[in-house]
């Protein structure tokens, strides 16, 4: 329910004299601890780049800042190519004017704004999905999440891993580049990024061999510093696969509880077993996985996003002219089709053509398209998406089933 003007709203940028201000709406609504963020505010990596936004509620005995929002410039992997997007995080509303639709029109002036950029993307880990989805945001992955007790764990008897320090970190990007493979919806790691996760994830431990590096794990704390939380798990041998294992059970008296959230495929390769006792009844599990939502994406510009996606990629075998047109009830602008062409042998993006087949897609599907979350057999068969015959695998294979990979090390 609204219960304000229109006029009376104003969306913008925050200036810098009006950062302690943003800071303390953030605090007040997520319940944060004013000195201490406050710290972590100044030193963010990203603090320069970031797009601070504010809404501001005109009244008559003055002006109050009521929701803010943080735009992140980030890159995210999509079917193998670097796209550029926002990841939009803090979004609060002040508890006295929430249920009032605030942060609801400062995500649309965003938007707008975005569009103007021509960004790409957004994307967000979501408190409500439904609430996003409604502004055009979709799910576009699940995480596996398994969480076991230490003792659950093999207390492998190998070497100790010991934390990293400065002078680590171009091993560790050397060692992460060469043995860990990026998969669609991984964040692009540029010096940015990287900068990023030593000044936010300070738990960092290295395992080594003979003085070479193997393995390393990176963690941080979940209820009250009682759950281990698994960030990301990277090794290149399996003695270092049980080394990084053997520490994680050493924690036994730290801990109660070891979290992983990464995807199936990354869990089964850890052959977690979850023996401690031996079993009693076939129908207790040794420990459970539950397969949970994650990242949620929206196309902003979307002719940028297709540019970006499929300008230039070979043309599939019975390549047909089609055109895309966006049914975007929040940018309009989106509206226009976008048309597609192959040029030697190389899809071509251009404008609407007036003899070819448009296909219809809210943003929500095209966010699933981009990211290759259902395959588009899969979408045409759940009805979420109309396409001729004529194009259906043409259109699978631009845009395949990409099973996208968005794990805790990517979270912003």
């Amino acid at each position: 329910m609204r219960w304000w003007r229109t006029e009376s709203l104003e969306a913008r940028h925050i200036r810098d004299e009006e950062l302690e201000w943003f800071l303390r709406v953030l605090c007040t609504s997520f319940g944060l601890d004013y000195s201490t963020a406050r710290r972590f505010f100044y030193d963010d990596p990203y603090f320069e780049v970031n797009q601070r936004w504010g809404l501001w509620l005109h009244e008559r005995a003055g002006r109050t800042l009521v929701s803010v929002a943080t735009a992140i410039p980030l890159q995210i992997l999509l079917n193998g190519r670097a796209v550029a997007c926002y990841g939009i995080a803090g979004v609060a509303t002040l508890p006295e004017y929430r249920r009032r639709g605030f942060a609801n029109h400062l995500l649309q002036q965003m938007l707008h704004a975005l569009y103007a950029e021509r960004a790409p993307l957004a994307i967000l880990q979501a408190f409500n999905h439904d609430f996003y989805r409604k502004l055009g945001w979709e799910t576009v992955s699940v995480i596996a999440h398994a969480r076991l007790e230490p003792k659950q764990l093999p207390r492998y008897e190998t070497v100790p891993l010991r934390r990293v320090t400065p002078a680590d970190a171009p091993a560790v990007k050397a060692f992460y580049e060469r043995h860990h493979l990026p998969r669609t919806g991984s964040l692009v790691r540029d010096e940015r990024r990287w900068e990023y996760l030593f000044w936010n994830l300070p738990n960092l431990w290295l395992c080594e061999f003979a003085g070479q590096l193997e393995g390393y794990i990176f963690y941080d704390f979940l209820d009250s510093g009682w759950t281990l939380r698994v960030r990301e798990l990277v090794w290149s041998t399996e003695r270092a696969r049980r080394a990084l294992l053997g520490w994680l059970a050493a924690n036994e008296e730290s801990v109660r509880h070891v979290e992983f959230q990464m995807s199936l495929e990354q869990l089964a390769s850890l052959r977690l077993m979850g023996w401690h006792l031996p079993p009693s009844e076939p129908t207790q599990p040794m420990y459970s996985v539950q397969i949970v939502p994650n990242l949620m994406a929206r196309p902003i510009h979307a002719h940028a996003l297709l540019q970006a996606l499929l300008e230039g990629v070979p043309a599939p075998e019975g390549f047909q002219p089609f055109n895309l047109r966006v049914r975007d009830s929040v940018l309009s602008e989106n509206s226009t089709a976008v048309g597609f062409v192959a040029q030697n042998g190389r899809v071509r993006l251009t404008n609407g053509l007036p003899d070819a087949p448009t296909l219809s897609v809210a943003p929500t599907v095209l966010a699933m398209i981009a990211f290759g979350t259902l395959s588009v057999p899969e979408l045409r068969a759940r009805r979420m998406l109309s396409v001729p015959d004529t194009l259906v695998d043409a259109l699978d294979a631009l845009f395949p089933e990409q099973s996208p990979r968005f794990t805790p090390i990517d979270f912003f």
